[in-house]
């Protein structure tokens, strides 16, 4: 039997070996770039071009119901933990979890809001999905540094700590929004009840488990230990414990808090691939 000599890739010569097209590569980033801008242009003008207040419903609805939810308070008699401002600590706890929760459920119809666009070879699922939640990415952020430089008026500490560990934070808490709005955008095509769903699950009761209205210092050891297995409420008080000089939290995890958020994200790109085409076809 003749010897088989087996080609290795040191013996095939440079010239015949692929090769990465560098332009090609930067063509395609920058077509990307274009959809997603436009998509968000587009995705600004429909959801807030045809009303009068515009934005400023954005910083107006959670600036009403932080100020709701601190007067509350305060005709309660209660003050916030590790003397934080009652205010301050209503806004870095509720706008967090929006970010959060507004970037999933407004990342539900993305396929659906914008079926007609996806006729275009240029536009992807994965690219309106995208667009919608670095909009509400943005718009969240705004309406964050908006409020926190209002309440400064009122004489509110507003310095930080650690920016760059409420950035993260804040980060970790998005990535977990984009994942699980990955996973819902496929299945809303397939499965229409999945907003009443996320809303029962992930509404209030996530929203009462996230440490919006206490510190996971001020509960009892029993209920604690619960709710630590909730990401949500490691990322709010890692992000309170990087902006307020007073407060370290003894319990939040970065490592478990991030994990979590990588996986969700991991998880939704996973069913993104998976179910993008039948969630067209679905619709």
């Amino acid at each position: 039997m003749p010897d088989i000599k087996q080609t290795q890739p040191e013996d095939i010569p440079y010239e015949g070996r692929p090769r990465i097209d560098i332009a090609s590569i930067c063509q395609a980033l920058s077509t990307q770039f274009t959809v997603i801008y436009a998509l968000i242009l587009r995705e600004t003008k429909t959801r807030y071009g045809d009303h009068k207040i515009g934005f400023l419903w954005a910083f107006i609805e959670p600036m009403t119901l932080i100020i709701i939810l601190s007067s509350l308070y305060k005709a309660m008699g209660t003050q916030a933990p590790s003397g934080m401002p009652l205010f301050v600590f209503m806004t870095t706890g509720f706008l967090p979890f929006m970010i959060f929760r507004d970037t999933m459920t407004q990342l539900i119809n993305a396929i659906a809001s914008n079926q007609s666009l996806l006729a275009f070879p240029q536009v992807t699922t994965f690219d309106v999905i995208l667009a919608r939640a670095l909009l509400e990415l943005a718009v969240l952020i705004t309406a964050l540094v908006i409020i926190l430089f209002g309440s400064s008026i009122f004489g509110n500490d507003i310095r930080m700590e650690n920016p760059l560990g409420v950035f993260a934070a804040i980060g970790l808490l998005w990535i977990s929004g984009l994942g699980m709005g990955f996973m819902l955008a496929c299945l809303s095509p397939i499965l229409p009840s999945i907003r009443q769903i996320v809303s029962a699950f992930l509404g209030r009761p996530m929203l009462m488990a996230s440490g919006i209205f206490y510190t996971s210092e001020s509960l009892p050891p029993s209920i604690r230990d619960v709710l630590l297995y909730n990401p949500l409420l490691h990322m709010i008080e890692l992000l309170r414990s990087s902006y307020f000089y007073s407060y370290e939290s003894r319990y939040a995890s970065w490592s478990f808090a991030s994990l979590s958020a990588i996986f969700v994200l991991a998880f939704g790109l996973l069913v993104h691939q998976a179910m993008r085409r039948r969630a067209i076809v679905g619709l």
